[in-house]
């Protein structure tokens, strides 16, 4: 297949360097007035919007930003107890099964942002609420400049019900997981399990793949990249992975994607230092294998649990 067939149009790759471009400032604005802290909750802000910005109208996008601004600051308020933090993932989770009625998908990252808070910044609720609100919002006027917009995918009220409850369940193991295991980088682990566990079953599958196969040669990529390339050219590298990470969500290409979003988070994680990047892939390449697995995991118990249903129903077994 050729080359082309995978390269972004290039009016897609001018948008998203608009995108980037755009995203910097009030990432920078918020860097200089309040610290690295709120420039990180503007970021997170808008990297949850990009999941659900497509496929809803303004007004429920606007209602997505704001559960995403409350569960990171539900995730501070409870960082410093574990029975309320698993409290406030169930209740995360359960909030997925309304957005699921209108489009499957669109607010995936609502538990991994309130274990991501409760980790990263303990204590300072409002601060991150209006800092990952602002990132919302700029994802959300950006969309309606360009005009993205995509076929909503509802799920129905069973299936959005029981992938709610599924991903509580998981949610909840991993945050014991790492909470009793002392796992690196846990909530790379729920981040993975959010982004690539929906209510169909054939693409959860096919996300576990794509986002294996992705992270993988991100890691790859981003390994190499530091051991050759000094720090200032791998930052600008960062940037370019970063150009092309919303270039691939936009077509969208899920294999791609992950690549590229792999390596910006790596290169910038890590700032470009070669032992911090290698260590830091072995973290990211673990703890998606985990997601990931729990996520097919998740799957086949659900499919057990319909087959049964329609059995006891007195129609056709779950293919």
């Amino acid at each position: 297949m050729p080359l082309s067939r995978h390269l972004p149009p290039p009016k897609l790759f001018g948008t998203s360097v608009a995108a980037v471009s755009a995203a910097v400032v009030p990432v920078g604005v918020a860097w200089w007035l309040a610290g690295s802290g709120a420039a990180q909750s503007v970021y997170l802000g808008m990297v949850f919007m990009t999941v659900a910005v497509r496929r809803l109208s303004v007004a429920e996008q606007c209602w997505v930003g704001l559960a995403a601004g409350a569960a990171a600051a539900a995730g501070t308020l409870v960082s410093v107890s574990l029975p309320g933090l698993l409290a406030a993932v169930v209740v995360a989770c359960a909030a997925q099964w309304a957005f699921n009625r209108r489009s499957v998908g669109v607010a995936a990252l609502l538990p991994s942002n309130l274990v991501l808070y409760s980790v990263t910044a303990p204590g300072e609720w409002w601060h991150v609420a209006l800092a990952t609100w602002l990132g919302a919002a700029v994802v959300i006027a950006l969309a309606a400049v360009v005009r993205l917009r995509v076929p909503p995918e509802p799920a129905p009220d069973e299936d959005a019900v029981a992938h709610a409850a599924a991903l509580a369940c998981g949610c909840v193991l991993l945050v014991l997981a790492t909470h009793a295991f002392g796992l690196p980088r846990g909530t790379w682990a729920v981040l993975t399990l959010c982004l690539v566990f929906v209510p169909a079953a054939g693409q959860t599958r096919t996300l576990v793949l794509w986002r294996g196969l992705g992270t993988a040669a991100g890691a790859a990529v981003a390994v190499a990249v530091a051991a050759a390339a000094p720090v200032p050219v791998c930052l600008v590298l960062a940037a370019v992975a970063a150009v092309l990470t919303v270039a691939y969500a936009l077509m969208p290409d899920d294999l791609l994607y992950a690549a590229f979003l792999t390596a910006t988070v790596l290169l910038l994680f890590s700032s470009g230092r070669a032992p911090v990047t290698t260590e830091l892939a072995l973290q990211r390449l673990e703890m998606t294998a985990l997601g990931g697995a729990l996520a097919i995991f998740l799957t086949l118990a659900v499919g057990v649990w319909a087959g049964r249903r329609r059995r006891g129903r007195g129609g056709p077994p779950t293919p």
